[in-house]
């Protein structure tokens, strides 16, 4: 440990008019995390860590990193965060922003592009700025399987921008994106010292995140190419309290670029359903979107935060920005709903406000119970194999082309089944009862990881037509029209 941070671990913090060590907020939190990560099997692994006033008060590793090996979980394993690293890129455009006199938040997006550039309607096309982007205000879904296309680049995806199509019309809605800031992979992390992401498989079974599904959901997408720990994290979060200076005070932004990124600048509508009055004790609300940041309140205190998903991983944090308070945790495996992670940050920034927590290791077990009967969560879809399909399977093989999404090809494998193939994806097709429909079993580094439920064929005069991927995007499903009905050539990665 560094001489700096030891140091700074023995400072007592004043919260609620008194003062708190770090083994005095340990002593209130320690027995109770230890106690629901063992009630939640399903995340294996957590990280926390709380700073206060500049100072980091507690970091600790909960759980194992691997659940065939056991090894402990310690402040310094590392998790994918995903979108709880958006403020990373909208931090470093605001930056590159002051560099140049002739660009703003409100320059607009067509003029920083190729020539001919343009998104799906001519209003968006003429009007759409940086901050646009940041705040998702374009109402384009995120049409995250893009990632699979082994010909996307970012130089073609602006070819592409024209075909994604919106489901709201232009600043008018919240509509979370994936894609608004992009970071290049440097290099490939030791994976000795990542904590293992699970998905729940059959029977809630922990299924490993292929390390290749890892590298190449992230090669292009930015987010998810961002691994942590908990120490590290907490500089972030006092970057962010401390108005954009590091911990010698000197300002790495200007004031009014710093004052972008947690400033309003999209309503979000919705608060969520699980954790408002008069259902729980205490409400959490979301008001608003800034640059990788939503507004809000607890306890009558402003909040910011964000939560980062992604296979295998579930992140959030939370900073208290008028009162230098900032929680951080990841963990691995499935967290539906955000409601793992609202309970921990609820209870952890109880102790922090000093105030007696709603919460306790009973109650986070039980949850919804006592407040509320039941959650509906999704389980692991065993796919019926038993289904007869609605023509000769040769009829659906061949090529289909997307103009956002590029080419899929289903192929027939043996006699008995098909194939779907997109970039480095593959699904092996089963027929479900309705007419020209399939579900897609996970194939490689995709098995009883991402299965797709939602495959439709449509046909005309008999023939088959095309091929509607609804999982790929349900708001707005991509259709693919057949191109070709010969057997092609699969270059699928596994």
């Amino acid at each position: 440990m560094e001489p700096l941070l030891a140091a700074c671990l023995v400072l007592p913090l004043f919260v609620g008019g008194q003062s708190l060590t770090p083994s005095e907020f340990e002593a209130r939190v320690d027995d109770t995390l230890n106690k629901v990560l063992k009630c939640h099997p399903q995340n294996p692994g957590l990280t926390v860590s709380v700073v206060k006033d500049g100072r980091l008060l507690f970091a600790r590793g909960y759980g194992v990193t691997d659940v065939s090996t056991n090894t402990p979980v310690t402040n310094e394993t590392l998790f994918q965060i995903a979108s709880a690293s958006k403020a990373f890129a909208a931090t470093l455009l605001v930056k590159q922003l002051e560099r140049h006199s002739n660009l703003s938040i409100y320059t607009k997006v067509k003029d920083l592009m190729e020539p001919g550039f343009g998104f799906s309607t001519h209003i968006r096309t003429t009007n759409a700025d940086l901050r646009d982007l940041m705040a998702h205000t374009l109402a384009l879904p995120s049409n995250s399987y893009l990632r699979f296309d082994s010909n996307l680049t970012r130089e073609n995806l602006q070819r592409r921008m024209p075909y994604i199509e919106s489901v709201h019309p232009f600043r008018t809605s919240f509509v979370y994106t994936a894609r608004n800031g992009q970071f290049h992979i440097c290099t490939t992390p030791d994976f000795s010292k990542v904590a293992t992401g699970y998905t729940n498989g059959p029977g809630f079974r922990h299924v490993p995140v292929s390390h290749a599904l890892t590298r190449k959901w992230a090669i292009w997408a930015g987010s998810n190419s961002v691994l942590t720990n908990g120490i590290d994290y907490a500089k972030w979060m006092n970057f962010h309290l401390n108005d954009g200076k590091d911990k010698s005070g000197l300002p790495l932004l200007n004031a009014k670029s710093f004052a972008y990124l947690h400033a309003p600048h999209n309503l979000i509508t919705s608060t969520g359903r699980y954790f408002r009055q008069p259902l729980v004790p205490v409400t959490t609300a979301d008001t608003s979107y800034a640059f990788g940041w939503k507004n809000g309140y607890y306890r009558g205190n402003r909040i910011l935060r964000h939560t980062g998903t992604t296979f295998g991983y579930s992140s959030m944090v939370t900073l208290f920005p008028d009162l230098n308070l900032g929680v951080f945790t990841s963990m691995t495996g499935q967290d539906e709903h955000y409601i793992l992670r609202h309970l921990l940050h609820n209870f952890l920034s109880d102790n922090l406000l000093g105030v007696t927590p709603w919460l306790n290791a009973t109650t986070m077990c039980s949850f919804p119970n006592p407040w509320y009967p039941s959650i509906s969560y999704s389980h692991y879809v065993i796919i019926d194999r038993t289904v007869s399909a609605s023509r000769p399977l040769s009829e659906y093989v061949g090529i289909y082309h997307n103009d956002a999404y590029g080419e899929v090809r289903v192929t027939m494998e043996g006699n008995d089944h098909l194939v779907l193939n997109y970039g480095v994806a593959s699904w092996k097709l089963w027929p479900k009862h309705s007419h020209d429909q399939f579900q897609g079993e996970g194939q490689g580094m995709l098995f009883e990881t991402l299965d797709i439920h939602q495959i439709k064929f449509h046909s005309s005069h008999s023939k088959i037509i095309s091929v509607e991927i609804i999982t790929f995007q349900s708001n707005a499903p991509p259709i693919f029209t057949k191109m070709s009905s010969s057997q092609p050539i699969s270059s699928v990665l596994g």
